[in-house]
């Protein structure tokens, strides 16, 4: 098969606790340990991707091997991208991912200072990660480095905004209303408006955990026994793709009768101002491919 995009995700676990995120909850156990180099040369030759996204819903850079998977999806002809948290992203390690090839890097910085960032993240690293975000923006010349925020509060919107666009200090960004992806929480932020497919059942992408199931998508992250539709483990990835359970997915959002794992998820609401501000990403359209959501 060829796939615009495979999230092949290396590694299920996470070195941070974030507020908004399932993970901090723990995960299942199932889903915490790190895909071997043989599963993941098997993936990318089944699903032949133009784009690789190598965390899925854990912490890639928590791999001290990250560079082999990025020179090894190259080789293949993939780009590659990772969405982190950006911690481990210093020195030689960072120095050796962008030397494999690496495409694009986005940091999640969550929080505009150190006390929102505490909060929201449950880290100190704020002015960490953010030394790593510009000394990686400087160093890695043909990678696309970028950072990634989320609007805290509604009613500071125009404040929390001007402060995100300091911290980019004119680089690469984009700035999401808080969200309720995997319906695991109360909506932190009221989402109103036509619940329609996201769309994801009907893209030409793929999302597989570093176990070998494979998911609908990310968002379902705290739901993730509930949400296998296969396993690369036992099955091709195209056996996958066009069976039972991915088709029975795919009618249910043809006919708005969404699954436990997709029915509280606010991706389902048609809202024109999920994203507040980027430079260069869309809305509807994921980092990289050429589909858009809402028009599949």
């Amino acid at each position: 098969m060829n796939f615009d995009r495979a999230v092949i995700e290396v590694n299920g676990a996470c070195n941070y606790t974030c507020q908004m995120c399932p993970q901090s909850k723990g995960r299942e156990v199932d889903f915490l340990g790190s895909m071997d180099r043989e599963t993941f040369k098997a993936v990318l030759r089944q699903t032949n991707p133009k784009i690789v996204n190598l965390e899925g819903s854990g912490e890639p850079t928590m791999k001290s091997d990250l560079p082999w998977y990025i020179e090894t999806a190259k080789e293949h002809g993939a780009k590659v991208y990772i969405f982190s948290n950006g911690l481990k992203m210093r020195g030689q390690f960072m120095k050796d991912c962008v030397s494999a090839g690496l495409d694009f890097f986005r940091f999640s910085i969550i929080g505009y200072n150190e006390k929102t960032y505490l909060k929201w993240m449950n880290s100190s690293s704020f002015n960490w990660v953010l030394e790593n975000l510009y000394a990686m923006r400087d160093h890695a010349k043909e990678t696309h480095v970028s950072s990634y925020h989320l609007l805290l509060d509604e009613a500071s919107k125009e404040y929390e905004l001007e402060q995100y666009l300091r911290i980019a200090d004119g680089g690469k960004c984009e700035i999401w209303a808080m969200h309720n992806w995997s319906g695991m929480y109360d909506p932190i932020v009221s989402r109103e408006g036509q619940k329609r497919t996201c769309g994801r059942p009907f893209a030409n992408d793929i999302v597989i955990r570093a176990n070998g199931a494979v998911h609908p998508c990310c968002q379902v992250l705290g739901r993730d026994s509930e949400a296998v539709l296969g396993n690369v483990h036992g099955e091709t990835v195209k056996e996958i793709y066009h069976g039972h359970k991915y088709n029975a997915l795919r009618t249910g959002h043809r006919n708005q009768d969404y699954p436990s794992f997709c029915n509280d998820c606010d991706f389902l609401i048609q809202d024109p101002e999920v994203l507040i501000y980027s430079n260069y990403a869309q809305d509807g359209q994921m980092n990289g491919t050429n589909f858009n959501l809402k028009e599949l």
